[in-house]
């Protein structure tokens, strides 16, 4: 059995069933911090991580916002205007060549430290953090080369 939500888990949800019920954008992080009263924007995450493990929501993710269903009610907050998707969702091909942050501290040792930095505050190692950011770079570089073609 289900132990009962938190007092910081009751209000994040009434939070989001607020948002779907009059049908607005999904709250933010920021929102949810005040509404839960935590201290941490992190702590909110966590706690829709959880919201989404028990069953009570699900969440589309895109690369600036979201979108939160309510999973008892099957309201959802307001579409999103931008669909791109989040980073983490795209598939990526298994062999993505990136340097070491070896190699990134030999050459830039400030860029390093902020690379190892983004990479703990998101959870993701090291390594697949810079494959991801060449993955990225060489898709940006690929369109811009479209788009000057024509």
């Amino acid at each position: 059995m289900n132990a009962p939500l938190s007092l910081w888990e009751r209000r994040v949800f009434a939070t989001i069933i607020a948002a779907a019920e009059a049908e607005r954008l999904a709250p933010t992080a920021d929102e949810l911090q005040a509404a839960c009263g935590c201290n941490s924007v992190s702590t909110t995450v966590d706690i829709v991580h959880r919201l989404e493990r028990r069953g009570l929501i699900w969440v589309e993710r895109y690369q600036r916002s979201r979108r939160m269903f309510v999973v008892s009610t099957g309201k959802a907050t307001a579409p999103v205007s931008n669909k791109t998707p989040h980073w983490r969702t795209l598939s990526r091909p298994k062999s993505v060549p990136a340097l070491g942050i070896q190699q990134v501290r030999q050459r830039q040792p400030d860029l390093a430290v902020e690379i190892i930095r983004a990479a703990h505050r998101e959870g993701v190692r090291i390594d697949d953090f810079i494959a991801e950011l060449v993955w990225r770079g060489w898709q940006q570089r690929v369109a811009a080369a479209a788009g000057g073609a024509g």
